[in-house]
């Protein structure tokens, strides 16, 4: 009988530093059986923010503009939608109305809209596969922000523009033919010399790699401290050793879209 409990005793200890050996490398086999625990992030978003997805396209005597309309819906803001454009680069022209979708910086901003429970409606256009954003796609594009504007669709004090490459270029352009218009804009890997007579006054934050050879930072940077010295508040941010495409794709982070979004316009 003394054997027997003693084997216990020997077999329950060994169990017991089996258990316990168990390391964060093993947690996977340790925890196999049991059911994933589910974290607060795993939930509210999806619950708290609804995302519609419609394709639509505007026409004028000009052109026509293929565009994703996404309204984010929240049931905490009870605020009226923000209207945010974004303008795409050159590679994704076209008039298929979804290759403009694949760009980064889309998921980036959608995402920071859905993590912070806004409300808003996101306009992505697709620009025509020989065009340019500069030149007869801003007056298409204002008159598509306009119909929001008049339909009390939108809040006319946040209005954000947003582009990478061509269409950091284009963003530039929107602010220099609209210098009232936006509540605060971020021209990514971009030329805003390219734009002519810029009189705007609103809030930019621009990003440039130091590997960009498409676009020139000096260029850029210059442009942007020459705002600075007539008051204009601006942010002039530098991805070290970044490319133009890396560029493109990394500057859409949370302090930079926090820094936009806090902006609207008097």
């Amino acid at each position: 009988m003394k054997k027997t409990i003693n084997y216990l005793f020997t077999l329950l200890a060994a169990m017991s530093l089996g258990l316990s050996s168990c390391s964060s490398d093993d947690e996977g086999l340790c925890n196999e059986n049991e059911p994933p625990v589910e974290t607060p992030q795993d939930t509210p978003q999806q619950e708290m923010v609804t995302v519609t997805d419609a394709k639509k396209s505007i026409r004028t005597d000009v052109m026509s503009l293929p565009y994703h309309e996404l309204t984010f819906a929240s049931k905490n803001d009870v605020e009226k939608p923000c209207l945010v454009l974004y303008l795409h680069g050159g590679s994704s022209r076209g008039d298929d109305n979804e290759t403009q979708m694949k760009e980064a910086g889309i998921d980036s901003i959608s995402n920071y809209l859905k993590a912070h429970h806004k409300n808003a409606i996101f306009l992505v256009p697709q620009c025509p596969l020989k065009g340019a954003w500069l030149g007869p796609a801003q007056g298409v594009l204002g008159t598509l922000i306009a119909q929001y504007m008049n339909e009390a669709k939108v809040d006319a004090k946040q209005i954000y523009v947003f582009g990478g490459s061509m269409g950091g270029t284009g963003t530039w352009g929107m602010l220099a033919a609209y210098p009232d218009l936006f509540a605060a804009a971020m021209p990514v890997a971009a030329d805003p010399t390219k734009v002519g007579d810029y009189t705007s006054k609103t809030p930019v934050l621009s990003v440039m790699g130091t590997a960009d050879v498409i676009m020139s930072l000096k260029t850029a940077q210059t442009f942007v401290e020459n705002l600075e010295a007539q008051g204009i508040e601006t942010r002039f941010e530098i991805g070290e050793g970044w490319t133009h495409e890396v560029t493109c794709i990394e500057s859409y982070t949370t302090s930079r879209l926090d820094w936009v979004f806090s902006h609207k316009c008097n």
